[in-house]
């Protein structure tokens, strides 16, 4: 009996064994937001097909689940700037019952923080470190029980390299190489080849041995080493969001902290505990503040589009991007927006606006205004104002106690029309000239779209006020380079030298200047090429990337930053949960079945 016992165990094994080496071996590289959602869509989308894949996870971060962005271990002066009430759209996962083994449902975050808020309420922002929490305990969940097959690997690894090999895909890690037969890639932000400036700054460092040069802003905690020393003055290269976290975290220290002082406005205040003479000076291009949110739900719906507006928004834009048709305006994406603006703008008028114009009229200044960022107008904010004087009043109407100008109408009925424009637009069939400016122009929204708590742009004003942080050179300055650092220079204000610069402009995912290993590798295989040579990896609707027309498919499947220009909204942490990484799981399912 034990012999036969023996036979057979050892004949199930051998079964078993045969049925792993021809079983089909799927790669995710990258296991942040987008990987955690495709991993769930996947082992749903096999769950219903009853198939059994093995499955390879690669990630060399601490926390999977969360990314760098979300990482748990930030800082908590690194706040989201996507009110916490819109985070709804993070559902809750579903029971999987997958292979042997029951996934149980995971809560959504709304049901995870038991967030609960009323309309007049001000929206809530929280810290980064937070949603990394929630995105980690998702993922464990996962883990829990596919760690008891054995068709499921996790690798703690950064992959350097994939090849094809033997009609197999092969991935080399710095812990070695594993082979198989699709490949998909959620990496995220991946570093670029550095500007001139950043390159001749690196250089001049290098020669001067009391000069710092951060090339980035993440993570933050590297700014430790300056973080206590009150008797410097600190360049900051970029005047956003990054910018932001990084004026918080060097001034949240031992020597001085913000005081909310008017709790209905979060007008504050920054006390010093200590003595200290910290100069912080941001710069940009343009010099252009970013535009806070605004205060509440309450306020927020104002800007809010119908249903009606949004359903032909989405049909306009779709008539154009999923044809053939010839075209070389985004008139197609401006007109039906500017008709939406145009009617929440003539609805404001109840809230203290003062103008004759008619719908028209108001359309036209629209217009003029999307197709140029230097037009001027009345109604539009006068961007030659103070940088002072223009934070104090986009802050006054966010919280709805100025009339608004119609740029901040604009750049807030953009928000609300951003996820139509993503799903309508990805994968447009236009030309690549056309994708290029539609991005462009949604870039240039989000620093309405996209903009922070009214708290943070009142955390500015304080520093301003406290004589720690200084706007006189945040246009664009002339800067020479010295023994001593960095000397920022207008034609209106004493020069200042700086003896630190902090780099926290985010590289755009401009494919051709990626310097990672694995990227450039990709590219010199042309198992990937770029939809424009400003933009990202050229993809299918349902992926998968377009490989030159002389080399065979690849089975390599992207999602994310990376395919910017093939699909657009890549940066909002909701489009990390969206219908794409849906369409990719059952198209995998679809490929296999076929196979």
């Amino acid at each position: 009996n034990i012999y036969k016992l023996y036979i057979k165990t050892t004949f199930n094994e051998v079964v078993f064994l045969l049925f792993l080496i021809h079983m089909k071996q799927l790669a995710i590289i990258g296991m942040g937001p987008r990987g955690l959602y495709a991993l769930e869509q996947l082992l749903n989308a096999l769950s219903n097909a009853k198939k059994i894949i093995g499955i390879y996870v690669f990630d060399a971060t601490s926390s999977p689940g969360t990314g760098n962005v979300w990482d748990k271990s930030q800082p908590d002066s690194n706040w989201i700037n996507i009110t916490e009430r819109a985070l709804v759209g993070i559902e809750r996962r579903p029971k999987i019952k997958y292979s042997n083994q029951t996934i149980e449902s995971f809560p959504s975050y709304h049901e995870w923080c038991q967030f609960s808020q009323n309309s007049d309420e001000p929206d809530t922002f929280p810290a980064r470190n937070k949603l990394g929490n929630y995105l980690n305990a998702r993922y464990k969940s996962l883990e829990i029980a596919l760690k008891e097959l054995d068709t499921f690997k996790f690798k703690k690894a950064e992959v350097k390299n994939i090849n094809l090999k033997n009609e197999k895909l092969e991935i080399i890690t710095n812990k070695g190489s594993w082979q198989c037969d699709d490949i998909l890639l959620t990496i995220g932000h991946q570093s670029t080849t550095l500007s001139n400036q950043l390159q001749k700054w690196q250089w001049h460092v290098a020669s001067h041995n009391s000069l710092t040069l951060f090339e980035n802003a993440y993570p933050i905690t590297q700014l430790k080493s300056i973080r206590n020393n009150t008797n410097i003055n600190i360049g900051i290269r970029g005047f956003g969001l990054a910018m932001i976290d990084v004026m918080r975290y060097l001034t949240i220290n031992d020597f001085g902290n913000f005081k909310v002082i008017n709790k209905d406005t979060f007008e504050t205040i920054y006390y010093k505990s200590k003595v200290q003479d910290l100069k912080l000076i941001p710069f940009s291009l343009d010099g252009l503040p970013l535009v806070p949110k605004p205060l509440n739900e309450g306020i927020d719906s104002w800007y809010k589009p119908t249903k009606e507006e949004l359903d032909s928004f989405k049909s306009e834009i779709e008539a154009v991007s999923h044809q053939t048709t010839e075209t070389d305006t985004i008139d197609f994406l401006t007109h039906p927006i500017a008709k939406i603006i145009s009617r929440v703008y003539l609805d404001l008028k109840a809230n203290g606006i003062s103008h004759t114009l008619s719908s028209s009229e108001l359309e036209a200044i629209i217009l003029n205004w999307l197709n140029d960022d230097h037009y001027n107008h009345p109604l539009i904010q006068d961007s030659n104002s103070s940088t002072y004087q223009l934070i104090q009043n986009y802050i006054e109407m966010a919280l709805g106690t100025i009339p608004v100008s119609l740029d901040y109408c604009i750049g807030q009925v953009w928000r609300h029309c951003q996820p139509t424009l993503y799903k309508a637009f990805s994968h447009a069939k236009v030309n690549n000239d056309v994708i290029e400016k539609v991005i462009a122009l949604d870039e240039r929204s989000k620093r309405y779209s996209y903009g922070p708590p009214i708290k943070s742009m009142q955390q500015v004003l304080a520093l301003v006020d406290a004589d720690i942080l200084t706007l006189n050179f945040v246009t664009d300055p002339d800067i020479d380079l010295t023994a001593k650092g960095w000397t920022l220079k207008n034609s209106n204000k004493k020069p200042i030298t700086c003896s630190v610069m902090i780099n926290s402009v985010l590289d755009a995912p401009k494919l051709l200047e990626v310097n990672t290993p694995l990227i450039k590798d990709l590219l010199q295989n042309d198992l990937i090429q770029p939809i424009h040579s400003k933009l990202g990896i050229e993809t299918t609707a349902d992926g998968y990337v377009i490989t030159p027309k002389d080399k065979d498919d690849v089975p390599i499947a992207v999602l994310g930053r990376l395919a910017k220009g093939s699909v657009i909204g890549v940066d909002a942490i909701l489009e990390c949960f969206g219908p794409r990484i849906e369409d990719w799981a059952k198209a995998y399912v679809k490929r296999l079945n076929a196979n």
